[in-house]
């Protein structure tokens, strides 16, 4: 990985959004994003009041794998820093985002990876809940995994690149695969971690898990976390990798 580019599109989406549990209201994060990805080969399938759903080709029958990133966020105001070591900066959920968008901008998903950027899942879930409603109800695709990426205190002690949390509705199949794919890496766990928008996926019997990428501090703090560098390029590798392979 190029840490110019990541750390260029970090600081890009470290951004102000904010929504009021029924529609956004400060736009700064998702205007970013729409510019970032303007010129690449995702399509905005779907603006709603709580989320934006990109996408390589059109939904209609397709089988699909979800990434939800939410993009809401409860600071006053939004920074973020460097040096050799680390970034710091309000990173929930910036520094997932850029994952995201770095795996995106290097054609790193395959044609069947949908993305979605929600918003109110700091206090309802209320984006989570309208893509489901979207994919439920107004298309006829099937949802195959949804993979959700937030920031977590968990691993960070031990140095783990990422803690795999809330695993839900997940068949012995899958669990097994999801196993071996994750071999090669060192790795928290947490079934039952906190609430998060997998809890949304899992009720309507989406098989889930959240990929997490370890922080210190106190995540919704106005004076920010800290995130390893080098850390990242593992995140972002296995989240596509999950992306790509889960339940095929």
């Amino acid at each position: 990985m190029s840490a110019t580019n990541f750390t260029t599109l970090l600081k890009s989406v470290t951004l102000i959004s904010k929504d009021d549990g029924e529609q956004f209201q400060v736009f700064d994060r998702i205007n970013a994003i729409k510019s970032i990805l303007q010129a690449t080969d995702y399509q905005l399938l779907k603006e709603s009041k709580l989320f934006l759903l990109y996408g390589k080709q059109p939904l209609a029958g397709k089988e699909i794998v979800l990434i939800s990133s939410h993009i809401d966020c409860v600071y006053n105001e939004c920074f973020c820093k460097e040096d050799d070591e680390y970034y710091k900066g309000t990173f929930d959920n910036s520094l997932t985002n850029a994952a995201v968008l770095y795996n995106m901008l290097k054609g790193r998903f395959d044609e069947d990876v949908v993305i979605a950027f929600t918003g109110d899942e700091e206090k309802d879930s209320g984006g989570a809940l309208e893509v489901i409603n979207y994919l439920i109800n107004q298309t006829d695709c099937t949802v195959r995994f949804a993979l959700v990426t937030d920031v977590t205190n968990e691993g960070w002690e031990v140095s783990v690149p990422f803690s795999i949390e809330n695993d839900l509705g997940i068949d012995l199949f899958t669990a097994h695969q999801i196993v071996e794919l994750l071999s090669p890496f060192l790795y928290s766990f947490v079934h039952a971690a906190e609430p998060d928008e997998s809890w949304d996926y899992d009720s309507v019997h989406f098989p889930t898990l959240t990929l997490c990428a370890p922080v210190l501090g106190d995540m919704h703090s106005d004076e920010g976390v800290l995130a390893r560098r080098t850390a990242m390029p593992t995140y972002c590798d296995v989240l596509a990798l999950l992306a790509n392979h889960i339940g095929e």
